[in-house]
């Protein structure tokens, strides 16, 4: 198991739970939820996650702005946008605003492995 506390922002429900599950069967150690932007940065200012998992599509604001937003806060955050959309155009919008990865619904177990040894092999090749 990873010990990685990882924020979930997703305003579907069945997503979020999906999210959560997969990240827990990939041995996360902690999975906080938020629904929409305004609970996800309260969460994120309130305590401290290695990874934040990011809706672009949220009811309350754009994902994007949310992320520029964490990343003002913590330039160093780790965020990985989820979104329904593949196209190239939006991937390398996200990649430029600052994402650290870009993951297309839905999701698979594959998919969030993936997210998680990316995040570890950056982190531990600083040590």
């Amino acid at each position: 198991m990873t010990n990685l506390n990882v924020l979930v922002v997703e305003d579907e429900p069945t997503m979020r739970q999906m999210l959560t599950e997969m990240l827990y069967a990939v041995g996360v150690s902690r999975v906080v939820e938020a629904d929409d932007a305004a609970s996800g940065v309260e969460a994120f200012n309130g305590d401290s996650f290695q990874i934040v998992m990011l809706d672009l599509g949220l009811p309350d604001r754009d994902g994007h702005e949310v992320m520029k937003e964490i990343k003002a806060a913590n330039r160093q955050q780790h965020v990985v946008l989820v979104t329904a959309d593949d196209s190239i155009d939006s991937i390398q919008r996200a990649i430029t605003a600052g994402a650290n990865g870009y993951v297309v619904k839905p999701y698979s177990r594959e998919k969030i492995q993936d997210v998680v040894n990316n995040y570890m092999m950056i982190h531990n090749s600083g040590t």
